[in-house]
C-alpha cells in the first residue's frame, strides 16, 4: 500500500512537502526560534519511535517515502505538521477543526452520527485526497488526508471512526505522532480499543480524539501525558480547539482563539435541535454566521486558516461521505466501502 500511494501521488507529496514548509519557516520567523530543520529533527525522532510502536504503520510509511523519492523523517514531520511543530515552537495560532458526535437519541435515524471539519493552512486544500485501504490483514478503511500522509479523519469496514482536532499543551516530547495514532486506531475493532490504542500511547503532543462506532461514541482530550474520556451519551458533544479539561487547562500554551470559543458556541447551539439528520449536520458544517470566525472557514476570508475538508459518518450503515474544502463549496461524495475485512 505505501508503495503505491508513494508511487501514484509522487508529485502531490513532493508538492505538499514543500508548502508545509514554507509555512513553518514563516511561523517560526514570525516567532522568533525554531526552524524548518528543527521539525525535521522531531520528526525523525518521532518516527524512531513508531518503529516499535506500530511496525505495519512505520512499513507503510516507510515504503510511502521510498517510492515516492522523499527522505522518510522530512515526510514524517510534514504529515505530522502541527505536532512535530508544537514541539519546537508554541504560540498563538489561529487554526483549528470543529467535531461533533450525536448520540441516536438525538438522531433522526436513531443511529449515531459523527462529523468534522478540517481546518488548516488554506494552501493544504491542494493536497488533500480520499485514500482507501485494503490492507492483506485487517480492515478496509476509508481515510480523508493529505497526499503521503496515513490516517486523518476515517472510518473502517466495521464502522468505526477516527477524527482529531489540535489543542495546544505544553510538555511536548518526542513520541507518536497524531497521524499515525489515527492510523493504528483506524485499524480496531471497536471504539473501545481504539480508544485505548490512543489512551496508552507514548503521544508526542496534545490532541482530542473522537472515536465512534454503531453503539456509541467517545472523545479524548489529551495532552502529550495526560488522557479526559467524554462519552457521548444522551447529549452531542461538539469540540473545536481549546482545553476543556481543568488539568489540561493549567498547562494550556495559549488563551482560546476567538474562533475556536464562537464555533464551540455555535456548534453546541446547532447541535441542540434534534433530531439531526446527515444533511443537518451538512447545514451546520455550512455555517457562516459568525463571520471569519465561522464553523464554515473560506479561503478568500483572508485569515491564515480555511476548511480543507468535511467529512460526515454513520457508523451504523458505515455510510462515510466528503467534500473537499468548505461544506458549502465542495462536492460532497460518497465513499463506499468494498467489503474486505
Amino acid at each position: 500500500m505505501g508503495e503505491a500511494i508513494g508511487e501514484s501521488l509522487c508529485d502531490d507529496i513532493a508538492a505538499m512537502i514543500e508548502r508545509r514548509w514554507e509555512a513553518a519557516a514563516s511561523y517560526c520567523t514570525l516567532r522568533g526560534r525554531g526552524s524548518v530543520d528543527d521539525m525535521i529533527a522531531a520528526g525523525w525522532a518521532c518516527l524512531d519511535l513508531l518503529h516499535a510502536w506500530d511496525p505495519p504503520g512505520w512499513e507503510e510509511h516507510m515504503a510511502t517515502a521510498g517510492a515516492a523519492s522523499v527522505d522518510p523523517g522530512v515526510l514524517y514531520a510534514a504529515a505530522n505538521y502541527s505536532d512535530v511543530r508544537d514541539l519546537v515552537c508554541h504560540d498563538p495560532c489561529e487554526e483549528g477543526c470543529t467535531s461533533m458526535a450525536i448520540p441516536g437519541s438525538a438522531a433522526r435515524d436513531g443511529a449515531v452520527l459523527v462529523g468534522q471539519t478540517w481546518d488548516l493552512h488554506p494552501l493544504d486544500v491542494d493536497s488533500v485526497l480520499a485514500v482507501n485501504r485494503i490492507p492483506d490483514s485487517g480492515p478496509e478503511t476509508w481515510s480523508v488526508t493529505i497526499a503521503g500522509a496515513p490516517t486523518l479523519i476515517g472510518m473502517n469496514v466495521h464502522g468505526v471512526w477516527t477524527g482529531t482536532t489540535n489543542i495546544k499543551v505544553r510538555g511536548g516530547r518526542p513520541g507518536i505522532g497524531y497521524m499515525s495514532l489515527l492510523h493504528r486506531a483506524i485499524r480496531c475493532g471497536d471504539r473501545e480499543e481504539a480508544a485505548a490504542v490512543i489512551q496508552h500511547a507514548p503521544r508526542a503532543a496534545a490532541h482530542t480524539y473522537l472515536l465512534a462506532d454503531a453503539g456509541g461514541a467517545v472523545e479524548l482530550e489529551c495532552s502529550a501525558t495526560r488522557t479526559r474520556r467524554r462519552d457521548v451519551i444522551d447529549q452531542p458533544i461538539v469540540r473545536t480547539n481549546h482545553c476543556l479539561d481543568a488539568e489540561i487547562l493549567a498547562s494550556e500554551a495559549e488563551p482560546p482563539s476567538s474562533s475556536s470559543v464562537a464555533r464551540l458556541n455555535r456548534a453546541t447551539e446547532l447541535t441542540s435541535s434534534a433530531p439531526l439528520t446527515v444533511e443537518g449536520i451538512r447545514r451546520i458544517m455550512s455555517d457562516r454566521s459568525d463571520g471569519v470566525d465561522s464553523i464554515c472557514r473560506w479561503q478568500d476570508d483572508g485569515e491564515p486558516t480555511a476548511t480543507n475538508a468535511c467529512v460526515i459518518g454513520v457508523p451504523a450503515t458505515r455510510r462515510f461521505e466528503a467534500c473537499r474544502g468548505p461544506a458549502d463549496r465542495g462536492l460532497w461524495v460518497p465513499l463506499s466501502f468494498s467489503g474486505g475485512a
